[in-house]
This record gives C-alpha cells, structure tokens and sequence, in this order.
C-alpha cells in the first residue's frame, strides 16, 4: 500500500486520510479522557465529604439553658410503687446523674410531648433516635409495636426491646431487627458509646449535655452529664463507672423528658417540642 511521510512532524498518514482529521480526533479523544478523570474525581470528593458530615444530617436541639420543673403528680394507683431514682456521680471531672428504673419496663414511643397522648402510666421518657435535619422523619431503623416506621444503619448503635429483653450493641445488620418486628416488638438506632467495654468514637466534636442508655452490672440503666462534655470525654466517664454497653439518647439542655422520682414527682426537664413535628420519639419506662 502506498503512503507518503511528512518529515516535519515524524507522522505518517495513509494515502486517502486526512491528517487535519486525524489530529482532532486524537485531541477530542485525549479531552474525554480528562473529562472522565475530573467527573471521577469530583465524584470521590463529594462522596468524602458526605461520609463526614453526616451528623449534620441530623436534628439535636439546640443548646439554651436547662429547665427542670419539680410537679407533683398521682399516677392511677394510690401507692407508687414504680419510680426512677436518680443518683448522683462524678468521675474523672465528669459530673453524672444515674436514672435507675424500680418496676417498670422500657418500650417506645412517639410524640409523647402531644397532649392528646395517653401518659399516665408514665414513669420515664427520654428522647430517643434523632430526626433529619431537612425533612424531619428519624434516623435509622426504627421499629413501634411491630411496625417498622423507618429505615436505614446510618448509626451502627441499636436497643431492640422482645417480649420485654432490652438488647443494647453495635452491628449494622442485626437480625434482632427482624425478630423486633416479628414479634411485635421495638427497635431504634443511634450513635454507639460502649461496645463491650470499649469506647467507640463518634464524628461529632461539639460539647453538649450528652445521655445515653446503657447497661452496667447487668441492669439497664440512663446516663446523663451534668455538664456539656464531648462524646469522646462522655463515653470514657461511662466506662469509668463500670458501664459495658452503651448508646446515644439525644442530648442538649432543651431536648424535652420527664420521671418520676420515688416521692411521686414528675420532674420535668428541656423545653417541649413543636407539636407540628410528628416524629419526635422516646424511650418509655411504664409500670409494671
């Protein structure tokens, strides 16, 4: 076959082609390739910067001055005989106070802050899973009486509560998950604090007053700091007294709860939610 050379660029062209045409789909080629590289890397960057911002997904109320209101109130039966008693304890600087559930049993609930919701069998409820920050639905799985409300392991931190057994742990596929639902149970996710005794960390870095929902000696205890701390210094004072499994409860001053102490009052503390937010949900201790 016949073809020429052109010496001052050292290509060589076949006889019929058209080296002008040649050039430019080299060079259109060449500016995909870029183009892709780019799209690749912007890519790998949003990706990056979605997996560390995560909590910024998620509502914690903001922080104000804690309200605590000291009421006291008959539940249904004249002698009470389930309460929460809480303690108080410092250690390593942390200041801590201990909610210890006498003849109750922990379930979930949701918009208790409504005052159309029945509340009279009460004696404890603390805000549970956190709610999105854009459209207000929870965070992770969450499960009511059976019927899971919502999806998701963004938190690997768990409470499944079956035929009355509380688990606490850390696993993002669970098949507790599924008997919860089986069995007309509960189930909720949120950030891990302690992990058989070791301290797992946690993205968020602000200091707050943080609670938590753990187990020490065996028994399922609520954690709560006194001061604003970060996770980290939170979930080291958790293991300083003796607590093996932990997870978040949402935290602030203004998240909204209340218990019932062993003088019969119900002591109220945060500030109550709007009652347009539909998802707002609680850990439950009732009577037995």
């Amino acid at each position: 076959m016949n073809k020429i050379e052109n010496n001052s660029d050292n290509e060589v062209y076949f006889l019929g082609s058209k080296p002008d045409a040649a050039k430019k789909k080299r060079n259109s080629q060449k500016w995909i390739w870029i183009l892709i590289s780019f799209a690749a890397l912007l890519i790998g960057i949003v990706i990056f910067i979605d997996r560390n911002n995560k909590p910024d997904y998620y509502f914690e109320p903001e922080e104000n001055t804690i309200t605590v209101n000291n009421l006291p109130e008959n539940p249904n039966s004249a002698t009470i005989k389930s309460y929460i008693e809480r303690l108080e304890e410092t250690i390593n600087d942390v200041p801590l106070y201990i909610y210890i559930p006498h003849h109750a049993e922990l379930s979930l609930g949701l918009n208790l802050h409504n005052e159309s919701q029945d509340s009279s069998n009460i004696i404890c409820a603390m805000q549970a899973a956190d709610i999105r920050r854009d459209n207000k639905n929870i965070v992770g799985d969450f499960v009511l009486k059976g019927k899971q409300l919502s999806k998701g392991e963004a938190k690997a931190g768990f409470c499944a509560i079956i035929n009355e057994k509380i688990n606490i742990g850390v696993k993002t596929n669970t098949p507790l998950l599924q008997e919860s639902i089986d069995s007309l149970g509960y189930f909720f996710r949120q950030y891990p604090l302690v992990n058989n005794g070791e301290l797992v960390e946690n993205n968020p870095k602000n200091k707050s007053i943080r609670r938590a929902l753990a187990i020490r000696n065996g028994k399922v205890i609520m954690i709560e700091s006194r001061s604003s701390e970060s996770f980290h210094d939170f979930s080291q004072a958790l293991i300083d007294i003796g607590v093996t499994e932990a997870i978040y409860l949402v935290g602030s001053a203004n998240a909204y709860g209340w218990f019932i102490n062993s003088e019969n009052e119900k002591i109220f503390y945060g500030n109550k939610p709007n009652d347009r937010l539909k998802n707002i949900s609680y850990i439950v201790w009732r009577t037995k």
